[in-house]
This record gives structure tokens, C-alpha cells and sequence, in this order.
């Protein structure tokens, strides 16, 4: 990832250490991290940049990991990142990450709800991401859409993964009238699609 700073690397790499050891430890999924594998966010960082997305949302915060890869987006593109979260520990750790990455300047960290959140969006949005609770996607797909502009971009991530939560979503996603989309087999399955 040579396009990131510094102390975005270095935040990174210990995000991505601390996950992987609570999965290997069989932490109670609660109570980890749930960050992205390091190929989704490199395939979020290149359509970002590819598509020059300056106004990026993201519903699901977590600890900030695919957040970063958004950041280092946003720099390359001189846009900004709005990233939702409602779960109080996630917000704190969030906040703690974005400061030791020094990417305030592009991140704007906001509690609530990610679907209430892609409202104030509407028509805007260049980019998409959705990695929230699985049992949100359904309803978060129709405001996603809604917020994109027309060329805009939609990733969902664990298509794969997590396909038996999913399968109304992954049904609805693809047959949507209003996007053109396919399920890529990188990380845990992300469902990419474009805003027509």
C-alpha cells in the first residue's frame, strides 16, 4: 500500500494483527474487531481512487480498519470520508484510530444510524460501503441506492461469508432495476455494483 502515509500503515498493521488474533483466540464475535481482509480495502482504495469518489460513506465504523483504506482514498482524491457507527466501544476505538492515523482531516467519524445517516446523501454519494450488522442490509441497500449518484459505487462486503444472512440481499441487489452489480470473490465475498 505504498499510497498511505506513516501512521496510517502503522495503525493498519496493528488493527489487522489485533483481528487476526482475537479470530485466531475465537473471541466472541461481539467483542472483535470484524475488520475487512487487507484485499478488500485494497480493492475499496482502488475504485475510490479509479473513480475519483470524493464524497465516500461507510456504515460501519468498527475500529476504523476499512475506514482507513477509505482515507488514503480520500487524500489521493481531495475528498472526505463520513463513516457511521452506533455501538459506543466501537466509537471510541474509531476515534482513538483516526487520531494515532492523523486522518481527521478526511474522516468525519458520526454516531448513529448508518441508514438514517445515507439519507442526508441523496443523489451524492460516489461511494458506497456497507459492512454493518447483516440483518441491517436489506433495508440499508434501498438508502444506499438512493444516495448514490448515477456512475456512483456500491460495495457490500461477506456476500460470501455470511450467504445465508444474506440471500435476500444478494437476491435483491442484483435483480435492483436501478444497478448493475456482481459478487467478486475477494475477502469474504463483496457485492460490487454501479449506481446507473
Amino acid at each position: 500500500m505504498e499510497h498511505a502515509t506513516d501512521p496510517i500503515k502503522t495503525v493498519m498493521a496493528e488493527l489487522h494483527a489485533r483481528d487476526a488474533a482475537d479470530r485466531e483466540k475465537d473471541t466472541p464475535q461481539a467483542a472483535r474487531l470484524r475488520a475487512i481482509a487487507p484485499e478488500v480495502g485494497q480493492l475499496l482504495l482502488t475504485l475510490a481512487i479509479a473513480t475519483r469518489a470524493t464524497t465516500i460513506v461507510e456504515v460501519g465504523t468498527s475500529s476504523g480498519y476499512s475506514t482507513l483504506w477509505l482515507a488514503t482514498a480520500a487524500r489521493q482524491t481531495g475528498g472526505r470520508v463520513t463513516t457511521f457507527e452506533v455501538d459506543p466501544s466501537k466509537l471510541s476505538l474509531a476515534r482513538g484510530t483516526f487520531a494515532t492515523a492523523r486522518v481527521e482531516d478526511v474522516v468525519e467519524l458520526r454516531e448513529g444510524d448508518g441508514g438514517e445517516g445515507l439519507t442526508h446523501f441523496v443523489g451524492r454519494a460516489d461511494l458506497v460501503f456497507i459492512d454493518s450488522e447483516k440483518d441491517d442490509y436489506l433495508r440499508l441497500l434501498h438508502l444506499a441506492v438512493a444516495a448514490l449518484r448515477p456512475g456512483g459505487l456500491l460495495v457490500a462486503d461477506n456476500l460470501t461469508s455470511h450467504a445465508d444472512a444474506l440471500v435476500e440481499f444478494r437476491a435483491q441487489a442484483l435483480a435492483h432495476p436501478l444497478l448493475s452489480g456482481l459478487v467478486i470473490p475477494v475477502g469474504g465475498g463483496e457485492f460490487l455494483a454501479v449506481r446507473l
